[in-house]
């Protein structure tokens, strides 16, 4: 901190008045302690009200996906969906109001990879995973029930993680039997999070477990029994029975029976020495020739069909012997409920 002594000698070698420089340097404090006070009212006046949030102008987000019609799943199914199936199920498995009674907000929701939800103080998600967590960073995470199920809970100032194990599955390749619940302070002072996720995660589950079919007992390879299914299209519908339906339509394709097919858990059938695969996700297709009015691409791994506008997105892929253009000309139709 400047002295006396050093405003004098200052003032000596700019010829200015000591006054000036004096004059300066408390303006320059009184300054900095106005900022100081303004500082601190501002994070007394955010601890103390929790100033909400505004929602978001825009939704969907520009990485989310309005909510459509899909087909809700029962039984152990909801652990057998794609990523983005399992998001339009989660967020729809409750009424719009029994979200807002839970969030104590109005509350908007979008699918993604996830189901996720805002409200003006929280920020929401729910997905279908693998496994039950290890560990979290949220807290120390502690075991614990939902819904009379094995569950793990974290909580700490920012909000709480819930993982629900909703299906026993061994070996867990290909499911995701662990409902994951995230609930997360869009504000400093957030409201209470750990009964609002106990509560939600109760809700989801009821709504998307009702009495149905268990998952078919998966092998080490992914492999499933076979069980005949009636023909349909393959949108929203668990990846078991995408295999099922696979299968099916391979066999009337090929023109023999379906009975030596072989389905895997992860919505593929082979028959004949030819595998139709559905996926999700698929690198991207370069079209070379349309296959039922849509892009598809030939080269040496296969013929694969672009099911949506996407190039990466939804595919079937035929590989095989025999004429693989003939055999997805007759199968995609019939498969997207043509």
């Amino acid at each position: 901190m400047a002295t006396p002594n050093d405003y004098r000698a200052i003032a000596r070698r700019t010829d200015r008045p000591m006054w000036i420089w004096a004059g300066c340097a408390l303006v320059s404090v009184l300054l900095l302690f106005g900022v100081g006070i303004t500082v601190a009212i501002t994070l007394l006046n955010r601890d103390d009200t929790g100033t909400e949030a505004e929602l978001p102008e825009v939704w969907p987000s520009k990485s989310g996906q309005a909510l459509r019609p899909v087909l809700m799943p029962t039984g152990e199914m909801i652990a057998a969906l794609t990523a983005e199936t399992g998001a339009q199920v989660l967020c729809q498995a409750i009424p719009e109001q029994r979200w807002e009674e839970i969030l104590g907000d109005r509350t908007l929701r979008e699918a993604g990879r996830s189901c996720h939800a805002v409200t003006t103080k929280l920020d929401v998600s729910a997905q279908m995973v693998p496994a039950l967590p290890e560990d979290t960073s949220r807290g120390l995470p502690t075991k614990t029930t939902v819904a009379g199920k094995l569950a793990v809970i974290a909580t700490d100032k920012d909000g709480t993680s819930l993982s629900v194990e909703l299906v026993d599955v061994a070996p867990r390749n290909g499911a995701s039997p662990v409902l994951y619940v995230s609930l997360r302070s869009r504000i400093v002072k957030g409201p209470e999070t750990e009964a609002k996720a106990r509560a939600l995660a109760e809700a989801l589950i009821a709504g998307v477990t009702p009495p149905g079919p268990k998952l078919p007992k998966i092998g080490e390879d992914g492999e499933i029994a076979l069980e005949k299914t009636e023909p349909g299209p393959i949108k929203d519908r668990p990846l078991p029975v995408i295999s099922w339906l696979l299968c099916g339509e391979l066999g009337r394709a090929l023109g023999v029976p379906a009975d030596n097919a072989k389905p895997t858990f992860f919505a593929a059938c082979e028959l004949n020495g030819v595998t139709a695969d559905y996926s999700e996700l698929s690198t991207v297709v370069t079209p070379t020739t349309t296959i039922a009015g849509l892009p598809a691409q030939i080269d040496g791994r296969g013929l694969f069909v672009q099911l949506t506008g996407d190039p990466a997105g939804q595919t079937l892929k035929f590989k095989g012997t025999g004429d693989l253009v003939a055999l997805a000309e007759k199968m995609v139709p019939p498969l997207l409920g043509r």
